[in-house]
């Protein structure tokens, strides 16, 4: 696009570029050499040839002179050619400076360049950068920026981490991108891009590996940026659920509380009328339970040892309250009780065993909680049993609230992966187990 011959009274002043007259002059050198270089390797074969024409071909009469002049006319010939050469090529190259101060800009190393690099940082690891760069890098919108006809012509290699896209095939004889993704395993990664130009190294350069370099950066900055964006997305909602999951989750949690505290000063209540002495030691037990419990009971992760602990302080509190009625035997190996369990859940379990199993029957009962650890094909699971053998399962027992508040909270908590089961037990009683997959620690 050339400027117009005048321009109007009120435009802004035009600036004037001036180029580095060392890279003007290195920059027309450059031009003259690669063109001319192209065109010597043809006349070079046609020199070399020559001689062979000349012996084998039979000569007329009177053509022996004109044989003998004829390797001075092809030197003549292949000099002028490289005459027009030369001076066509620095017209070409004027002509490309001429453009580049219309568009205001100076002559640079990496325009005159055939070969261009450009370094990326990616913030994902090797794998994902590799993937997302063939993903940008092989689509049609690259290939209409960069003036194809279509996607561009397409090579990549996984295992070393290289991309290679051009015009047409074979992609080495043509102008084409190279992007090398480094292997070093970690966070992040880096991108070496490089334009390399086949056989147009010997075409003057007019920027178009410059060109090409900035366009394929581009793409893959721009790529990459939207994908972190996507992440970062995802990143923030998942934390809005675990806030809202945590929300959730106190909101359980303080159903629970009350829930258990008022069975237990009901029964604190009754003992003080009934057997002071065992009142005494119920309290004891009940201020010993809240002193250990209260500071995490809005907490939402607590260990197996620590509720292990709560249930046995309850148990003693009920067992003053049912006498002989109640027996109870809580058996965890001493590995398993630093293992992360959620609170408030097994105290519902037992509360349950003792108020639907055994205060129901007429005749003395046994609970039983125990712990093992088990594993899946992928995680560690640890399971729970509370098995009590009072008078099994009843339409009264299904209906309360603290089953379904714990398979609330384990949906919550773990999805898919934990489970509550309530069933029979072997002749009588009840069996509770429940699992939940080990987070972060193995038995």
């Amino acid at each position: 696009m050339r400027s117009p011959p005048f321009l109007p009274f009120n435009a802004p002043p035009v600036s004037e570029v001036k180029h580095d007259r060392h890279l003007v002059r290195r920059y027309l050198l450059q031009s003259a050499l690669r063109l001319n270089a192209g065109s010597l390797l043809f006349l070079s074969l046609a020199i070399a040839l020559l001689p062979l024409w000349l012996n084998h071909a039979p000569a007329a009469p009177g053509e022996m002179e004109t044989r003998k002049l004829t390797p001075y006319i092809v030197s003549g010939v292949v000099a002028a050619v490289m005459v027009w050469l030369a001076l066509m090529s620095n017209g070409i190259a004027r002509g490309f400076l001429a453009r580049l101060g219309e568009e205001g800009k100076a002559l640079s190393v990496e325009a005159m360049a055939s070969l261009v690099t450009r370094h990326i940082h990616a913030p994902f690891n090797p794998y994902t950068t590799f993937d997302l760069c063939t993903e940008s890098l092989s689509g049609l919108a690259l290939g209409t920026a960069l003036g194809y006809s279509g996607p561009p012509a397409f090579f990549h290699d996984p295992f070393k981490g290289r991309i290679v896209l051009g015009r047409w095939r074979p992609l080495a004889l043509g102008r084409h991108v190279e992007v090398r993704i480094s292997s070093d395993l970690g966070p992040s990664c880096d991108i070496e891009l490089r334009c390399r130009p086949g056989l147009a190294w010997f075409a003057i350069q007019q920027g178009e590996s410059l060109k090409t370099a900035e366009m394929v950066s581009t793409q893959l900055h721009q790529h990459l940026a939207r994908h972190a964006s996507a992440l970062n997305a995802a990143r923030r909602e998942r934390e809005l659920e675990r806030t809202s999951l945590q929300a959730r989750l106190s909101a359980l949690q303080a159903q629970v509380e009350p829930h258990f505290l008022f069975n237990t000063l009901a029964n604190l209540k009754y003992l003080i009328r009934t057997d002071q002495m065992a009142a005494q030691e119920m309290l004891d037990h009940l201020v010993g339970y809240l002193q250990n419990a209260m500071p995490d009971m809005r907490s939402v992760s607590s260990t197996l040892g620590r509720e292990m602990d709560l249930v046995s302080d309850y148990l003693a509190v009920m067992r003053i309250r049912m006498g002989t009625r109640l027996r109870y035997a809580v058996e965890v190996a001493e590995e398993l009780r630093s293992l992360p369990f959620p609170p408030a859940m097994l105290i519902s379990l037992v509360e349950n065993a003792v108020k639907h199993g055994l205060e129901r029957a007429s005749r003395p009962g046994l609970i039983t909680i125990s712990a093992r650890h088990e594993s899946d094909s992928t995680d560690g699971l640890l399971s729970v049993s509370v098995v009590d053998d009072g008078v099994g399962l009843t339409e009264q027992a299904g209906q309360g609230t603290g089953l379904a508040n714990i398979t609330e909270r384990l949906l919550l908590l773990y999805g898919r992966k934990a489970s509550l089961f309530v069933e029979p037990g072997d002749g009588q009683g009840v069996c509770a187990v429940l699992t939940v997959p080990i987070v972060g620690s193995h038995a």
